[in-house]
């Protein structure tokens, strides 16, 4: 943000910008000459630090200590030199999170926030994790905290640099959707613009930009502020008391004041140093009267006034009252008394006040918890404002499973009992708060209050869970007919989620979407299959997103653990946001006329379909049919007398405990279920026409353990990741080189493997060579473990008839089950089964090309997303949204609205995937066609990738 003098700015203003410059070069000079005391001393304190008893309290870890003292001398260094932050608005690192914000009309800027010199101004503000959803799809479960944050209106951008690690602590542990942290005018500039009351003018300016702009109801708003902030944020609050009702301003739904500084005067007439924890304290005097003489104006504005001295001015709640009011603070803070002090104030006058008290911390652990050592504490204090919302407001904040960080604290929290009847809070006594029997407020200290609720410990790792279920998700119960967005995202799986990713990090920062979702929940695949054992045969570092680490050291996961890992990412994100759910696309039609994709999607509970339309379609819709499974004729199969069982529609809770197991097939999904109904069934028998390739994978390997044992969680899945596509890229050119020496080393490996009973030959010999099918992985050899125990073997033959009692082979074996897994293969159906047109007429995806695999020819800001037959599928599909991106950018730079690719020769037809399982057999007739140059298949992700990031995409591909 450029600051700039108002071109009316009074006389005054220049007579402070020449007061500055005098004090400017009085404090360079003093700061020099004192830097080797300061030095020193500082030195001395860390030597002090090194012993328990001699730190400035004992409870402090050396780290904690150590980190203080050096805060303090940055903090009194930068005070003394007044090195204010230089605000700007241009994106920078945050990119697409970062937004300009527009004041509103000048009406609604009176009273204190009017002022004949200081005007409203553009500001910029930081999203995280991402943009709100658009307007249609805010729903009642969006919370958004708008937090200003401290500084002593002197320093401090709300950029991830500044206020970064707040943010994910309000939105992992506050349980709060999105955080908004605008970029306010700073009163350090040498423009005298920053001066009260311009921050306030912003924080006014944020706030009605949520209201008016994002349409996100005040209810569903936490308006909050740490230090400085927090002066900010109860400014603000007053302001809606005074004029709210009169200008139509809605009060928030809950307020969250962190170490709030209320009392700016104060710096200006007192010595911070004769407060008893100077000491434990990070802030210095100087450092205080800069920021309270800065926003002052150097004395234009009374800092003993209302709206920069709260706690001498205490105000009711704005009309309708019942705000809840959270505050925080460290009781070993310099501002401890004053906050506590407010908080008593205030619950006087109506608010419901909750007073949280970190033991033995500093100032604003919630802004530098990360940096002084205290995130524990940070992380439970915002638990802590949780749990009061939830109690006290209708706020739907996600809930967290206990992770052990409070258990891991030693902290406790005892069922507090209540005084205030209005609140239904209750005050809990400690030895430096008066105890005055009218009190109104709640203070509780980490380690001596129990929670109010009982939470169980699942495991040591978070896992978030949606407040509220979303039934079919139309936002604050509103019809979805007619909805509009730039992007349609179809299917909610692994897909459509990192597509989502890379559109509102990568793509123009203003592009709106949605993702249409037929089943009720994400995940796609891994929320379709039930069936016993089911897991991914990639490994999760390549199948997983690269954005997203993956926290644990296993590389094959379950698909439970991908479901919620696919869950987390896209909460972590504000992905959830953007998903309808129960809608289900029928049919689209792409008009030329108007440039547009017509949808016709049907909701679960409505009749008749709705009509959604975008400029772009991105289809996540994966290559099967999710309703059929792939139809093999088994002779006899309906003459038997048990129950036959497609895994892909596995009954729910189905029981096979001592039953006698055949299942049919040869595939990745009967190798996964074998040794998993192993363990309950009686026997089970794999019964396979012809054997596949069979390879054991660890699912920790020695690297990826080590990798995660030294290294952070983000730079072993990074290494790990690197790992495995190299490792998959290696192997499977390995195989395809020298197939003769793969098909020696694989049979080694699998007959060191198998019992004495289970020949190689028939049952493990395949006819085709390594990779010209999928290869079937197995967890740390757990199928053959299966079979070794007796419990499970291998069948190869071909069916002559199933029989009411038995399955009958060309042998003459016969097989007695009492049940039937058939796992013959998935049927392949592209594009989720919808009828696609182009200005009412109908195509075939067979009979077009695809462009970079990823576009149709002839067909219209239309792309999808396929991955790869030797690697994760999800790696083509990052390869497809990384190339949508480009396109996207390139269409906005020739300010195009249509993209269409074109084949510029004659080219001779290929197909998609080349490998010969069963179920690609019709791949011909269901997948688009390649050809050659740029409309050529997906081979190597390597390549694929640099082309999707560096290469062209103008070849073949006509903008208009």
């Amino acid at each position: 943000m450029k600051q700039t003098p108002t071109p009316n700015a009074s006389l005054s203003q220049g007579r402070a910008s020449d007061t500055t410059r005098t004090m400017l070069l009085f404090t360079y000079c003093y700061t020099l000459l004192t830097a080797p005391f300061l030095l020193t001393h500082f030195t001395f304190d860390i030597l002090l630090a090194l012993f328990p008893w001699t730190r400035p309290t004992k409870e402090w870890s050396l780290n904690q200590a150590a980190r203080m003292r050096v805060v303090r001398l940055v903090l009194l260094s930068w005070s003394r030199l007044r090195w204010g932050d230089r605000l700007t608005l241009r994106p920078g690192r945050e990119r697409n999170r970062f937004e300009v914000m527009q004041p509103r009309s000048p009406k609604l800027y009176k009273g204190a926030l009017s002022d004949a010199t200081i005007h409203p101004e553009t500001i910029g503000t930081t999203w995280t994790p991402a943009r709100p959803p658009p307007p249609a799809l805010v729903r009642p479960e969006l919370t958004v905290a708008l937090h200003f944050h401290g500084g002593g209106f002197a320093i401090g951008n709300g950029r991830d640099e500044d206020t970064g690690y707040l943010a994910r602590t309000m939105l992992q542990h506050m349980g709060c959707n999105l955080v908004c942290t605008p970029q306010y005018r700073l009163s350090s500039h040498s423009s005298g613009n920053g001066r009260f009351p311009a921050p306030m003018q912003d924080a006014l300016t944020a706030y009605l930009w949520l209201l008016h702009e994002k349409h996100i109801p005040a209810r569903q708003i936490i308006i909050s502020g740490d230090s400085a902030g927090g002066t900010i944020a109860l400014g603000l609050l007053r302001y809606i008391a005074e004029h709210g009702a009169e200008l139509a301003i809605p009060s928030p739904g809950a307020v969250a004041l962190w170490s709030p500084w209320v009392d700016v005067a104060a710096a200006l007439d007192q010595d911070i140093r004769r407060s008893p924890n100077y000491g434990t304290d990070y802030l210095n005097g100087e450092f205080g009267a800069w920021g309270a003489v800065a926003v002052s104006g150097y004395g234009e504005f009374d800092a003993s006034g209302p709206y920069l001295s709260p706690l001498h001015h205490p105000f009711g709640p704005p009309v309708g009252g019942g705000t809840p009011m959270f505050l925080h603070a460290g009781d070993r803070e310099v501002l401890w008394d004053d906050i506590r002090l407010a908080a008593e104030r205030y619950g006087d006058v109506g608010w419901k006040v909750h007073l949280d008290a970190s033991r033995h911390c500093p100032h604003d652990i919630l802004l530098l918890g990360s940096r002084i050592g205290f995130e524990r504490e940070a992380e439970a204090a915002a638990g802590e404002a949780r749990r009061f919302f939830l109690a006290t407001t209708d706020l739907k904040l996600r809930t967290q499973e206990v992770s052990g960080t409070l258990r891991s604290l030693g902290i406790t929290r005892p069922l507090a009992i209540g005084l205030r009847a209005v609140s239904g809070l209750v005050r809990q006594h400690d030895a430096r708060v008066p105890r005055t029997s009218h009190c109104k407020y709640q203070v509780s200290h980490l380690r001596t209050i129990h929670r109010s609720v009982t939470e169980q410990h699942h495991s040591h790792t978070s896992s978030w869970v949606s407040c509220t279920a979303m039934a079919n998700s139309i936002p604050n119960g509103q019809p979805t007919d007619g909805l509009y967005f730039d992007v349609v995202i179809i299917g909610a799986g692994i897909s459509g989620i990192n597509a989502a990713y890379r559109i509102q990090t990568e793509g123009p920062a203003d592009f709106s979407y949605a993702i249409l979702e037929g089943r009720d929940s994400l995940g796609g695949t891994w929320d379709l299959f039930r069936y016993p054992g089911i897991r991914s045969d990639s490994d999760i570092f390549t199948f997983g997103f690269p954005w997203s680490p993956w926290k644990h050291n296993v590389s094959l996961a379950s698909a439970e653990h991908i479901k919620t890992y696919a869950t987390q990412s896209a909460e972590s994100q504000g992905i959830d946001q953007h998903i309808l759910y129960r809608h289900s696309v029928v049919s689209a039609n792409w008009s030329s006329t108007e440039k547009k994709w017509e949808l016709q999607v049907t909701v679960a509970g409505q009749d008749h379909p709705i009509v959604v339309r975008s400029r772009f379609v991105l289809l996540g819709t994966g290559y099967y049919d999710y309703e059929k499974p792939l139809e093999t004729v088994i002779p006899g199969i309906e003459n038997f007398a048990g129950q036959v069982i497609h895994p892909q529609f596995w009954p729910e809770d189905y029981d096979y405990t001592g039953k006698k197991v055949v299942i049919i097939g040869s595939g990745a999904t009967a190798v996964t279920v074998l040794p998993a109904m192993a363990e309950k069934a009686q026997h089970v028998t794999m019964l396979q026409r012809s054997p596949g390739y069979v390879f054991s994978l660890p699912s920790n390997s020695i690297i990826t353990a080590l990798l995660f044992a030294i290294l952070p969680v983000s730079v072993a899945h990074y290494l790990n990741r690197i790992f495995w596509l190299v490792r998959s890229h290696l192997t499977t050119v390995f195989c395809r080189a020298w197939p003769g020496l793969a098909k020696l080393i694989i049979k080694h490996a699998t007959i060191r493997q198998l019992p004495p009973d289970v020949p190689w030959d028939p049952n493990f010999k395949p006819r085709y060579n390594p990779w010209e099918q999928r290869f079937c992985a197995c967890v740390d050899g757990d199928f053959f473990a299966a079979l070794r125990s007796g419990k499970a073997g291998v069948v190869t033959g071909t069916i002559r008839t199933v029989t009411r009692e038995t399955i009958e082979l060309d042998s003459g074996e016969r097989l007695r089950p009492d049940v039937i897994v058939t796992a013959t293969g998935l049927k392949l159906r592209f594009g989720g089964g919808i009828r696609f047109a182009v200005d009412g007429k109908p195509f075939r995806w067979s009979d077009k090309f695809a462009w970079r695999a990823a576009m149709l020819q002839d067909v219209p800001n239309l792309l999808f997303l396929t991955g790869y037959e030797t690697a994760s599928w999800t790696l083509g599909a990052d390869v497809s949204a990384r190339l949508f991106v480009r396109v996207l950018r390139e269409m906005e730079a020739r300010g195009a609205t249509v993209a269409v690719p074109r084949p510029s020769r004659a080219m001779p037809d290929k197909l998609m995937m080349s490998l010969n399982s069963t179920y690609l057999k019709t791949v011909g007739e269901v997948l688009p066609k390649a050809g050659t140059g740029v409309w050529a298949a997906k081979t190597n992700y390597f390549a694929d990738m640099a082309r999707a990031k560096w290469g062209s995409v103008s070849a073949d591909l006509d903008f208009s």
